[in-house]
């Protein structure tokens, strides 16, 4: 019995040893979890950071990078502006040699180019926007008028050195450069900004920045300029001789601007 009884508990205690040892295993195990959970805990607050950082509010350097980003690109405007004025000259210049010893007699009512053909028109419009003109002087603006007026004395009386074909090309040149400065009704001194000949230069770097326009708000400015722009060329060069109400002038001007500026709203949206 007593052999028996010694087996027993050996067989006890042996039990015991196992299931204290699997027991601390489990409880080893079981204290690793928290010490897990504390390094993903401390990751996901990492990530969280990160996260936060990167839906930071942008600082004052961004948000002025991103404002001048927005605004109209000056340097780009001013670049375009000089280009078109360039390349409208460069074209004037060159009409205007080609075709200097091959000018019609000169006719104060009548065309130096053929305006039946599409090169005689485009001729006519080119010399009529040179941006050339706008450096005469008013004092020579005036000369040239009064050489249009006594064509006839001129061509009765060619300077010496001079060829008829020379004098009727200068007379052609004369009613340009009038032309170009003077009203045709009322030979007022047309502004600069609203000849034809400085639609290139005054309007070509507002449709620039209109174009350029990446907000709303300058979008309509510049659609209000441009309008206001057309409207005063428009009206400078008129048919003076039918009068035209202030009213209907306003109402005109009023449909023009309203019409664009919805335009232009409905296009940004």
């Amino acid at each position: 019995m007593s052999v028996r009884f010694a087996s027993k508990v050996s067989h006890f205690l042996k039990n015991a040893n196992a299931n204290t040892s699997s027991l601390n295993a489990k409880l080893d195990v079981t204290n690793t979890f928290p010490v897990r959970n504390r390094s993903a805990a401390t990751t996901g607050t990492g990530a969280a950071k990160n996260a936060s950082a990167a839906v930071k509010p942008p600082t004052k350097a961004s948000s002025s990078s991103q404002s001048e980003s927005q605004s109209a690109p000056l340097l780009q405007t001013a670049f375009a502006a000089s280009a078109g004025i360039a390349t409208v000259a460069f074209t004037a210049t060159a009409i205007e040699t080609a075709t200097a010893s091959d000018v019609p007699p000169f006719d104060p009512s009548g065309e130096r180019f053929d305006q039946s053909t599409f090169i005689g028109r485009f001729s006519k419009m080119v010399l009529a926007c040179d941006p050339r003109l706008l450096l005469y002087s008013e004092e020579e603006t005036r000369r040239s008028k009064v050489m249009v007026r006594g064509y006839q004395n001129l061509l009765d009386n060619i300077p010496d050195g001079m060829t008829e074909k020379d004098m009727h090309h200068a007379l052609w040149e004369a009613q340009r450069i009038s032309s170009a400065a003077l009203h045709p009704d009322t030979e007022e001194t047309i502004p600069s900004p609203f000849r034809m000949s400085g639609y290139v230069p005054f309007n070509g770097p507002i449709c620039v920045a209109m174009v350029a326009s990446t907000s709303t708000p300058s979008l309509l400015f510049w659609s209000w300029v441009n309008q206001s722009q057309n409207a005063l060329v428009n009206y400078y060069n008129r048919n003076a001789s039918s009068d035209m109400s202030n009213q209907t002038l306003m109402t005109s001007y009023g449909t023009a601007v309203f019409s664009a500026l919805s335009v232009a709203f409905g296009w940004q949206l």
